[in-house]
């Protein structure tokens, strides 16, 4: 038996450094983007989480994608 899992649903979420608060901890805002490619390669999404957090005046704290996969046997 056999398991096949086939993604259906990402999100990138973009997390940007916004400064500090009053302890010194950093705080990010966090940007999500949806109905990314299922099939998109890690490379290009990475490049196109870079090319949008160029578009912010501050530094990118980290890059997340959440994938929804479905399960089944074959």
């Amino acid at each position: 038996m056999a398991a096949v899992m086939t993604v259906i649903k990402r999100t990138l979420t973009l997390s940007i450094i916004r400064g500090q608060d009053a302890e010194g901890n950093t705080v990010t805002k966090s940007y999500v983007y949806s109905n990314v490619k299922p099939n998109v390669e890690p490379a290009k999404l990475l490049a196109t989480g870079k090319a949008l957090g160029s578009l912010f005046d501050n530094e990118i704290a980290g890059l997340t994608v959440v994938e929804r996969a479905m399960l089944i046997e074959e």
